[in-house]
């Protein structure tokens, strides 16, 4: 059992799937990202430096303000940009060769990233442990594949993660590697958590300063971690690190439409009425005991120490 991409068929179809909500999590949308400019440069008929930067610059335009929130399609993006401006003095079809190249390491680094974490993310996992997980994360996912694949017994307390739910697909996931689900809505995590042993979640931003952007609920979670003393661990990649935050950037937290949460029949009339559907937000790094990542099991203060190495083995040859 492995956590699959979409099979995208062109640079649009990429940007359907993400309006759609049918990519979901920070590590795909970085690989869906890759797959949108690996794309354009193999199909489309883009026979002008001009036309094939006037086109990149789109599609990455249009991902960013889908998603504003993931670091990895800006990650994408800028590695894509210095491939261009590193081979600006050949030909087009070579720059898409230089694209379509770095693309695939991105894609290949992305999975083989997510694969070593899982390996040490499942090492902290033991027999009759109970982890507590919110939201969905194809990351976290892996985490439990390796761990069940290695015949440990344990089991999930998985919140609802409203207001999509997303946590349905991790447990229908869980159910199919067998282990042993509680099933709990948001507003009752702090009964709950006292039966955890520890808490793992996934991420779609890393800061600089080892601070976590991810689903809405997350910091909530984190914070009631300290009250009952429950470890809390982040199972990201490092790709998913957004460097500009090194240089006072703010993530911007993505909020989405209030008819997410509301049904037409709820109020007569929303005047005066501020519907806000906040979908992500911030965890202190002083809340996080740890990030898992493809360099091991860091402290989240720690993880510009390894951008260049990351950044090094995807733009090698590139």
């Amino acid at each position: 059992m492995k956590v699959e991409d979409i099979r995208f068929r062109s640079a649009d179809h990429v940007i359907q799937e993400i309006r759609d909500m049918n990519v979901k999590g920070g590590s795909p949308f970085g690989r869906a990202a890759a797959w949108a400019f690996k794309l354009l440069c193999e199909n489309e008929k883009l026979d002008t430096k001009e036309l094939l930067q006037e086109r990149i610059d789109g599609v990455a335009k249009q991902m960013i303000e889908l998603k504003p929130t993931m670091a990895t399609i800006h990650n994408t993006y800028n590695m894509v940009e210095k491939t261009v401006e590193k081979h600006k003095n050949d030909s087009v079809d070579k720059i898409k060769q230089a694209v379509v190249k770095v693309c695939d390491r991105i894609i290949s680094y992305s999975f083989d990233s997510v694969d070593q974490l899982a390996v040490y993310g499942s090492n902290l996992i033991n027999d009759g442990d109970t982890v507590m997980m919110h939201s969905y994360s194809s990351t976290l996912m892996g985490i439990f594949i390796q761990a069940a694949n290695a015949g440990k017994k344990f089991r999930v307390i998985c919140t609802e993660s409203r207001p999509l739910r997303e946590s349905r697909v991790a447990v229908r996931m869980l159910q199919k590697l067998n282990i042993g689900v509680i099933y709990v809505t948001d507003a009752s995590i702090y009964e709950i958590m006292p039966k955890a042993d520890y808490i793992i979640m996934g991420a779609d931003t890393l800061c600089a300063d080892g601070s976590v952007a991810n689903k809405m609920g997350t910091a909530m979670v984190s914070h009631l971690a300290q009250s009952c003393k429950k470890p809390v661990y982040i199972a990201s990649e490092l790709y998913k690190l957004d460097l500009r935050t090194k240089y006072g950037y703010t993530v911007k937290l993505e909020r989405r439409s209030e008819w997410e949460i509301l049904q037409k029949d709820d109020f007569e009339t929303l005047d005066g009425v501020d519907v806000i559907n906040q979908f992500f937000d911030l965890t202190p790094a002083g809340e996080i005991k740890a990030i898992i990542c493809e360099y091991g099991v860091v402290s989240p203060g720690s993880l510009m120490n390894y951008w260049n190495e990351l950044e090094n083995k995807i733009m090698e040859e590139a």
